[in-house]
């Protein structure tokens, strides 16, 4: 136990981010942000003409739809230019607002939806889903000192996520959903693979046991929450779940104490039945047959 610094073991950095992270250079940050705009730019291109919500909205006919997209595309024209002249940044503004404006189109051109309220309901509780996945991954690979990886992951869910409610509004529900599995997949995957090569160590500070045990807390209801989500499809009716249960309440258990313990300004025993409460958690996941990093 560690009074005022918690060293984090970090698996699984590849050499090229490794490589990004050690130097830190502007000139490498630069690089990554032109190569993420440059493939968003790829991304809302399509957006806007090739894919179905761009037909659907050019088929209606519905001036508010078309006015729409031709604002959408007046849009991405702009983030090009933007991106030409090396401001990223605000060439990433322009690219929301574009994608934004084509949702609107498409769902303007639906007219009466032929989605139904289930597949609307189900795709809201995915597209829950691949959020919390998102905000876990940010947590877990900003621990490991893996920020560029992570800020190109999050940036492309943000596009998927934008593509996959246009789908929506336009009507496709099976298509869209398809899309938002496909990225709840890639961000699990992604996580999954925050682990093995070498190791490293990262020191975190605290200034006082209580700043750590605040975090250790945060740390354990990341983990908890990826219980819910990565086990909820796979504990129905599996042989696993008893064993996956079992880890379960021993973690909330040991959260509990953690809690007595805090309120009793106990904070280093809190930490340490954090700590324990959180394996627990990292247990019950690997015992459903998806390995994260722990």
């Amino acid at each position: 136990m560690m009074n005022s610094t918690l060293f984090v073991k970090v698996l699984g950095i590849g050499l090229a981010i490794f490589a990004l992270a050690a130097t830190g250079t502007a000139a490498a940050a630069q690089a990554a942000a032109s190569n993420d705009v440059a493939s968003r730019l790829v991304y809302v291109e399509r957006l806007l003409t090739e894919s179905s919500a761009a037909k659907r909205v050019e088929a209606s006919g519905k001036p508010e739809a078309v006015r729409m997209k031709a604002e959408a595309q007046a849009h991405f024209d702009e983030a090009k230019a933007l991106a030409d002249s090396g401001d990223n940044e605000a060439a990433e503004g322009e690219l929301r607002e574009a994608i934004r404006l084509m949702t609107a189109a498409a769902r303007a051109a639906n007219g009466d939806s032929k989605v139904s309220q289930k597949q609307t309901d189900d795709y809201g509780s995915r597209k829950e889903s691949v959020a919390a996945l998102a905000k876990a991954h940010d947590r877990i690979a900003t621990e490991k000192g893996m920020k560029d990886m992570n800020t190109v992951l999050q940036q492309k869910v943000a596009a998927d996520l934008a593509a996959s409610d246009a789908l929506l509004a336009a009507g496709n529900g099976d298509e869209a959903r398809a899309r938002l599995d496909a990225t709840y997949e890639s961000v699990k995957m992604s996580l999954e693979g925050l682990r093995g090569g070498d190791t490293l160590v990262r020191e975190l500070n605290f200034e006082t046991p209580q700043d750590e045990y605040y975090y250790e807390l945060d740390r354990n209801d990341t983990h908890r929450m990826l219980v819910e989500v990565l086990l909820a499809e796979k504990m129905q009716a599996s042989p696993m779940s008893k064993t996956a249960d079992g880890f379960i309440a021993t973690a909330g258990e040991l959260r509990v104490q953690a809690e007595q313990a805090a309120g009793k300004k106990q904070f280093e025993e809190a930490i340490r039945l954090l700590e324990e409460s959180t394996k627990e958690f990292i247990r019950a996941i690997r015992s459903a047959g998806v390995y994260i990093p722990g």
